[in-house]
């Protein structure tokens, strides 16, 4: 998907005060900031893409409660949606994740939480602090050791 055709998508879907947005499989390498003008998103599905960051205007999508990431070119954890306070479902399988940052504990409504498929060794204690978490997935990761109580 081009630029420009991603900015029309992305300002049709603002216009429509659209909830959900499925821009998969679309070869994305760079996510434009007019993304966070999407005050409406509950559910963002960027996965099997060829992400590297997000950019900071993440944190606008207020009420985002599902974000899909998965198949990307993480590298490290974008810290950017530890703040989206919402935020109930989180896929990141299939990146090259090789931690999970402490502010993983700031996402206080997570349900679910996909990180199979990475290169993560630990994980934080502040994992411990998601109460609502059902569901957490980490196979295919070279564990080391549980998260400390």
């Amino acid at each position: 998907m081009t630029n420009d055709k991603l900015l029309k998508t992305i300002q049709a879907a603002k216009l429509g005060r659209r909830t959900s947005l499925t821009l998969g499989d679309n070869k994305i390498k760079e996510l434009p900031a007019e993304i966070g003008e999407l005050a409406s998103l509950m559910d963002l599905d960027m996965s099997r893409n060829e992400l590297e960051t997000l950019p900071s205007e993440i944190n606008n999508l207020k009420k985002l409660k599902r974000l899909g990431l998965n198949h990307q070119n993480f590298t490290s954890f974008p810290v950017a949606i530890c703040s989206l306070k919402k935020l109930g479902e989180l896929y990141l399988r299939g990146n090259k994740l090789t931690e999970v940052p402490p502010e993983i504990g700031n996402l206080k409504n997570l349900t679910g939480l996909n990180l199979r498929g990475n290169r993560i060794t630990h994980l934080p204690k502040e994992i411990t602090q998601l109460k609502h978490l059902k569901l957490l997935f980490l196979d295919g990761n070279p564990l080391v050791e549980p998260p400390l109580e």
